[in-house]
């Protein structure tokens, strides 16, 4: 089947960051902030580092919620505490935010055990790579579109470009670094666009 994420501004090869809600073996409800990759028709995919309460609860229902946001306190609560009950609808089978502009129901069909490679983490923890199939998609706010978090690493590095010429060589070489990063990091998850204007900021750090 066909889904047309467009809609929520997803795109192929693109990623972003959504809320993932997952329910355990008890009925408790949780939720992370996790990159999605979306690969046409009904084929969606992510990435989970071992020791997520996210990976335990998929590999034991073969289900999860991507619920697209732009609530701050959503995914600051849902990355250093628990989200609290109250951001749940009342589905008792089912972890979905009541206040999503929208979301989508996945089925689990594949997950791969791997180690990192082409990331900033350095440790021997395993990422496992999880594919599934659209079940549904809920459209609740046209206007609430998915965040693509090369964005903020686009915004971050005109900041500190206003800043480049006006701090010590310290800092210009932290902001050099951040830039260097955030190329990096534009050029896997980042749209064209996002690609190009990250070239001309690089273009004119390197002038300075």
């Amino acid at each position: 089947m066909n889904f047309d994420l467009e809609k929520i501004g997803i795109n192929t090869e693109e990623r972003y960051e959504c809320i993932y809600t997952t329910v355990d073996d008890k009925g408790n409800k949780n939720s992370a902030a996790i990159g999605l990759k979306y690969f046409g028709g009904d084929n969606i995919g992510c990435r989970i580092f071992e020791g997520s309460k996210t990976l335990e609860n998929i590999q034991k229902t073969g289900k999860y919620v991507v619920n697209i946001t732009q609530d701050p306190l959503v995914f600051t609560k849902s990355t250093i505490s628990k989200l609290p009950d109250e951001y749940y609808t009342n589905d008792k089978d089912m972890a979905i935010l009541k206040d999503a502009g929208s979301y989508i129901i996945v089925n689990v069909v594949d997950i791969q055990e791997t180690k990192p490679e082409n990331t900033p983490i350095d440790n021997d923890q395993s990422i496992f790579l999880i594919k599934g199939k659209i079940e549904d998609v809920i459209i609740n706010d046209d206007n609430v579109k998915a965040f693509n978090r090369g964005l903020s690493g686009l915004i971050e590095c005109l900041v500190n470009f206003s800043r480049y010429q006006i701090v010590d060589d310290d800092k210009r070489a932290a902001y050099m670094d951040r830039v260097i990063e955030n190329e990096r990091m534009i050029g896997r998850i980042g749209d064209k666009q996002t690609k190009d204007a990250m070239q001309i900021i690089k273009r004119e750090y390197e002038k300075n």
